[in-house]
């Protein structure tokens, strides 16, 4: 109600929204560096070249580990680009305020998945006072769950001899996928790293940052774009600036029916992680999951399953 003026209608599953875009960044640089199309890197430093933010507040990661996720302070396009890029295991960005008070950031920008930008708002309407102020943009990323960071050594090394320190960059599309500094690719299956689940992401119904100012992830059948949903009136001014300036190239997303296909699909699968005996407003409007069609006692075996001899 405070963002937008009403709640969501039952066949929302995204959350409310303005616009749907496809985008990549035009600076060849930001969008090599950053995830798929590079587009939160790109608005970054558009907001900070355009005086929107001081800074920004982001996941870093720790000096001696490239994939150690660690709140960090972002101002300069050098620090952004450094911080570019999706780590898989949990960071709570919003732990970074204290030391952008240090620095004198009073405008700030957080990035983070729908558990952390879903903070700003909420403070807003409870009139939450200092703490809230200095959140004036809110950069939401797709987000059906996270990782303890012991999946590095448990899964990725010990079962594929994966090592931390040798991955230069990660990505999930249907599959976990890694790259390596060797330039070999590899993928895993999802299956296997759901023992690695953060607890509190089993319940989380909440998989496209609904109460963002722009919401980002890279769901669509291209690595090169950021699937956009632009859903508050200051989200849209910034994007569509961006457009018409040319830092960003943008497309409908009506045209990646895949993208459209699966915004729905996880944004369902999320919701109903909500539990029963809570607030039912996430879960309203939710379908109830398809049932399996059992198989006919005289039907032949699927091809590739086993049958006993």
């Amino acid at each position: 109600m405070h963002l937008f003026g009403r709640v969501r209608e039952p066949d929302e599953m995204a959350g409310i929204w303005r616009q749907l875009y496809l985008t990549k960044a035009s600076d060849e640089m930001v969008h090599k560096m950053g995830q798929d199309g590079g587009l939160v890197s790109a608005m970054l430093i558009w907001l900070r070249e355009h005086d929107y933010i001081d800074g920004a507040l982001v996941s870093g990661v720790e000096d001696d580990d490239a994939w150690k996720a660690k709140p960090a302070v972002v101002a300069t396009k050098e620090e952004i680009l450094a911080t570019a890029g999706s780590r898989y295991t949990y960071c709570a960005n919003p732990l970074a305020l204290p030391e952008a008070k240090e620095k004198g950031y009073e405008r700030l920008a957080l990035v983070g998945m729908g558990c952390q930008t879903s903070s700003p708002p909420t403070m807003w309407d409870r009139k939450a006072g200092k703490v809230s102020k200095p959140f004036l943009f809110n950069i939401g990323l797709l987000c059906s769950k996270t990782f303890d960071d012991a999946i590095f050594a448990e899964l990725f090394e010990a079962k594929y001899g994966l090592k931390k320190q040798d991955m230069v960059k990660m990505n999930i599309k249907g599959a976990f996928q890694i790259w390596m500094k060797d330039g070999s690719y590899h993928e895993i299956n999802l299956k296997e790293c759901h023992a690695w689940t953060r607890k509190g992401c089993t319940n989380c119904p909440d998989f496209a940052a609904e109460h963002s100012d722009v919401a980002t992830g890279g769901i669509g059948e291209d690595n090169d774009w950021t699937l956009t949903i632009v859903r508050t009136e200051l989200g849209e001014e910034v994007i569509e600036r961006m457009i018409a300036d040319g830092s960003i190239i943008a497309r409908p997303a009506q045209t990646d029916e895949t993208a459209m296909r699966l915004l729905r699909l996880l944004s369902i699968v999320s919701r109903r992680r909500w539990p029963k005996d809570a607030d039912p407003a996430p879960a309203i409007g939710v379908p109830p999951p398809k049932k399996k069609k059992k198989p006919a006692a005289d039907a032949p075996p699927a091809e590739g399953s086993a049958t006993s001899g």
